[in-house]
């Protein structure tokens, strides 16, 4: 029996388990075919995995060039929050993050083809604005809902990779986070420091910019000495962080259906900009480069517990499920409602920072704003390395259980967190 049907973006997530190579057939029920074996298996075996985080998966790994029928892998494991001491025998894989069909079922095992029948047949056909994505996994979903594979009252999820029929012209993450500052020099060596990373001397040639290669999502420092020169320049349009695109003028077509355009498009050698209004006049850039799609390795730090890794772009917003809807319509994911209810709304992005609206500006009228955060293994060594080298601290450590992160104000009165969270 299908029980809803919804789609959804998932982040990117790790599972710990066995693996098998697996090749379907119709002769054989699922309560007898080679992944039920493997479940019989590894169950007796889960409590082995460290950081399960209580769902366990059935990861279908598709090879390049995949047709329906052919062989596959199949990972039976357990979701983790960290991979560490995979036990004797087991494998890791991570997932990438992906949008998904979510088809919540509920019945026997050897009735799952019926879920199967149900997607392919009706719902993926009737689907306007999805197809089906190739080459990404395929997800069981068992939580303690699922009673055993002969228990008519068990419930389970399957999720189908999607993708968008027309692809939207702006990448759904984060480039760079941009910090604006006076003195450019001064800002590189504080965010230098505070990461324990080397001053790269070439990039305080006279320009106004200071970059930060970190994976995901980099760091730019911005002193606006061109613009400053430039009488037509609108101070008030200060991006707070950068969206890569592919065509710049395919984006500034789609934006401008959206949002009101603030400057540009600006067209340089190697790379192309804009700047635009979001809800509540937050200004979002818009860029266009060769190299947007490069992902560096996390740096090695000097020193420093602090990661040179953004975790996550705050966006400070008064109408939460407005601003959900808004940044989730111009990114093409779902919007998720029930979830506007909280101070922080997280609009998943591909990779990188995630995209964290924050209503406790608004909600405990507070006039700071904290532009992004830091990730940080040991929240104590972080707060205690930062307090010993100088830098000014804007509060105490918050601990929150899973998660712990403290403050600290820039040269420029930027506020920047650091934060440790369980993954």
């Amino acid at each position: 029996m299908i029980v809803k049907t919804e789609v959804v973006w998932k982040d990117a997530f790790h599972v710990v388990g066995l693996k098998v190579p697996f090749q379907p057939s119709n002769d054989v029920l699922p309560s007898e075919n080679e992944l039920s074996k493997l479940w019989v298996r590894f169950n007796p075996r889960a409590c082995e995995i460290r950081h399960a985080d209580g769902k366990s998966y059935g990861v279908c790994l598709f090879p390049p060039g995949f047709k329906p029928g052919s062989a596959f892998d199949y990972l039976a494991g357990a979701g983790v929050r960290a991979i560490e001491d995979v036990p004797e025998g087991m494998t890791a894989e991570t997932v990438p993050g992906a949008l998904y069909c979510v088809v919540t079922r509920q019945g026997t095992i050897d009735e799952l083809g019926e879920t199967f029948r149900y997607y392919w047949e009706e719902w993926l056909p009737n689907a306007t604005d999805y197809e089906a994505a190739c080459g990404t996994a395929e997800l069981e979903v068992y939580d303690d809902r699922y009673r055993g594979n002969a228990d008519p009252s068990s419930v389970m999820e399957m999720w189908f990779p999607l993708k968008r029929k027309s692809e939207i012209p702006l990448e759904n993450r984060i480039g760079s986070a941009i910090v604006h500052v006076t003195d450019l020099r001064r800002s590189a060596e504080w965010y230098s420091r505070l990461l324990g990373l080397p001053i790269l001397e070439e990039r305080l040639n006279g320009g106004p910019v200071y970059w930060f290669d970190l994976p995901g999502t980099g760091l730019l420092l911005d002193d606006h000495s061109g613009h400053r020169r430039d009488p037509d320049w609108r101070q008030e349009a200060l991006p707070r962080f950068m969206l890569p695109v592919a065509d710049i003028d395919e984006a500034l077509a789609y934006v401008r259906e959206r949002a009101e355009i603030l400057d540009g498009p600006h067209r340089h050698e190697g790379m192309a900009n804009f700047t635009f209004r979001g809800p509540d006049g937050n200004t979002l850039m818009a860029c266009w480069s060769p190299n947007a799609a490069e992902n560096p390795a996390l740096a090695e730090s000097g020193g420093s517990p602090v990661q040179g890794r953004i975790g996550g772009a705050f966006v400070d917003v008064k109408d939460m499920k407005a601003a959900a809807r808004w940044y989730s319509e111009l990114l093409g994911v779902p919007f998720r409602p029930e979830e506007t209810e909280q101070s922080i709304y997280v609009v998943p992005t591909n990779r990188g920072a995630s995209l964290l609206l924050d209503d406790n500006r608004a909600r405990q009228g507070e006039t700071f704003t904290i532009l992004f955060m830091f990730d940080t293994r040991d929240i104590r060594a972080s707060y205690d390395f930062a307090t010993a080298a100088g830098f000014e601290v804007f509060g105490e450590i918050e601990d929150h259980g899973d998660v712990a992160f403290f403050t600290l104000r820039d040269p420029d009165g930027n506020l920047i967190m650091i934060c440790r969270g369980e993954s």
